[in-house]
């Protein structure tokens, strides 16, 4: 576990340095300077060209993840396997262009009346896709080389760090809102490139063919692989966006915009798994190659009983001050508040079952990770279109609640029936009765204001969190990083 603390350390650092300027950009500027309907446009370019650009890697995203420990060999450059992932890379960014140039007549029309801005910069998503593309399956190779952290320094801290400055040059009047749409999409671009440089200077690009390595029984595999990862990448990443157009599809893009910004503030909970989950999910790879179930077993455990307390707390903190986030968005965004706490359940949920998925998606059972996410996906889409027009925003956030929890529950009931993998135990009562215990202890201080409000609550969840950490043997990876937090404080 050692390897994945201090990853998730480093990640977590990132991230929240990001969330920290996130937080600023999303909670001021963009409430303060951005009409609702521009903040919804970025929402949507940003969910179309994340669902494309996984769908369109055929599925290799998956097969770097399963088969690079194959031909992993740094004296043989891995032996040609980024040659064949390009080949895959060109064949379905090609796809690509032609789906969208058949599809944007249709695209256009449908969004003239009540998604103007949209409509006028569809265009941006072949950029924004190409570069997605190449992300998501550099990551993916870059974790495969046990480094989890660059690619989430780029994504959380330096994209979001770039939309700071751009939004902030658009507040003082410097560029146009033509400009700050076009910079905006170089911004969510520029992990790709950036990825690609890192591996470049780190010696990681080996474009050299070496077709002897793979084998017809590998050819096999690769393709078995693909095929089930195309709709399996899809999982996540499509609850993630999906709701966001089907929002704008069902209300209109002012809709979207509240929906984007209350969004933001539920999936801060999840933010902390990001990195956690790179990691195990590259060591439960290598257990499962060693057929090794007992640090399987304990990779999924720790995973999570220490998500669950991060989660809590960051989700107890959130709701905690409901209102005061409320009042720094204003009047346009109070429809929110609701999106914001079933995001946050939801995604708490997620947490709590840990890396489910990984010891999934790396066993031989790993075909029925495609059923789960066919389910998955049918079951969101008709909740979104079933409850978007009764209960608004708040609908969707319902609907990507109860597909997470559904989701969950049913990976859960897989791994318990095949592997006995069971991860909950008495310490999980113990952690949520105590931040239950907490957000009823919070509830009774009278309401302050702003600025004093946010820091006594923060304060006082720290606190009692951290003591809680310490005294109660529920995570003993969160009591020796917390002791060794002190220790760098106290000096």
């Amino acid at each position: 576990m050692g390897i994945i603390i201090k990853q998730s350390i480093k990640g977590s650092i990132w991230s929240y340095l990001g969330v920290a300027i996130g937080f600023v950009t999303t909670t001021y500027l963009y409430t303060e300077y951005l009409t609702t309907e521009l903040v919804g446009l970025f929402g949507l370019l940003a969910a179309y060209a994340a669902l494309t650009g996984q769908f369109f890697l055929l599925g290799f995203q998956g097969v770097t993840s399963r088969l690079f420990p194959y031909f992993r060999n740094p004296g043989t450059g891995h032996n040609g396997f980024l040659f064949l992932g390009s080949l895959v890379f060109i064949l379905g960014f090609a796809l690509f262009l032609a789906t969208y140039y058949s599809f944007k007549p249709l695209l256009i029309e449908s969004n003239l009346e009540k998604s103007t801005l949209f409509a006028n910069y569809v265009h941006l998503l072949i950029p924004l896709t190409f570069f997605s593309m190449a992300f998501v399956f550099l990551d993916a190779y870059n974790r495969m080389l046990y480094d989890a952290v660059t690619g989430t320094f780029l994504q959380e801290f330096i994209q979001r760090l770039l939309l700071f400055i751009i939004v902030v040059l658009y507040a003082v009047g410097l560029i146009s809102l033509n400009t700050l749409i076009w910079l905006y999409t170089a911004a969510v671009c520029a992990k790709g490139l950036l990825l690609l440089l890192f591996l470049w200077r780190k010696g990681e690009i080996h474009i050299q063919s070496r077709p002897q390595r793979i084998t017809p029984e590998l050819k096999k595999e690769i393709r078995s692989v693909a095929f089930y990862s195309i709709l399996a990448s899809l999982g996540g990443i499509f609850v993630f966006n999906i709701d966001k157009i089907a929002v704008n599809q069902l209300l209109d893009l002012s809709n979207t915009g509240v929906y984007t910004i209350a969004f933001y503030f539920g999936t801060l909970v999840v933010i902390p798994s990001r990195p956690l989950l790179k990691i195990s999910g590259t060591l439960i790879a290598d257990a499962w190659q060693r057929n090794d179930l007992a640090q399987i077993k304990d990779i999924y455990y720790k995973s999570c009983i220490n998500q669950l307390i991060i989660g809590g707390f960051l989700f107890l903190g959130i709701w905690a001050n409901i209102d005061n986030i409320l009042t720094i968005l204003g009047d346009d965004y109070i429809q929110s508040k609701w999106v914001i706490f079933f995001i946050g359940l939801g995604y708490l949920f997620d947490m709590l079952t840990g890396a489910n998925a990984q010891v999934i998606a790396y066993s031989k059972y790993y075909r029925v990770a495609l059923v789960f996410i066919v389910i998955l996906i049918l079951l969101v889409i008709t909740l979104l279109y079933l409850l978007i027009p009764v209960w608004g925003i708040t609908g969707a956030g319902i609907a990507v609640a109860a597909a997470l929890f559904a989701n969950n529950l049913m990976r859960f009931i897989f791994l318990y029936q095949k592997y006995k993998l069971q991860p909950f135990n008495i310490h999980f009562l113990f952690v949520a009765a105590f931040f239950t215990g907490l957000y009823f202890l919070t509830s009774l201080i009278p309401q302050q204001a702003l600025v004093l409000d946010l820091v006594l609550r923060g304060g006082i969840i720290t606190l009692i969190t951290g003591a809680f950490i310490f005294l109660v043997p529920v995570s003993p990876d969160l009591r020796n990083l917390a002791q060794k937090l002190l220790k760098m404080v106290i000096g």
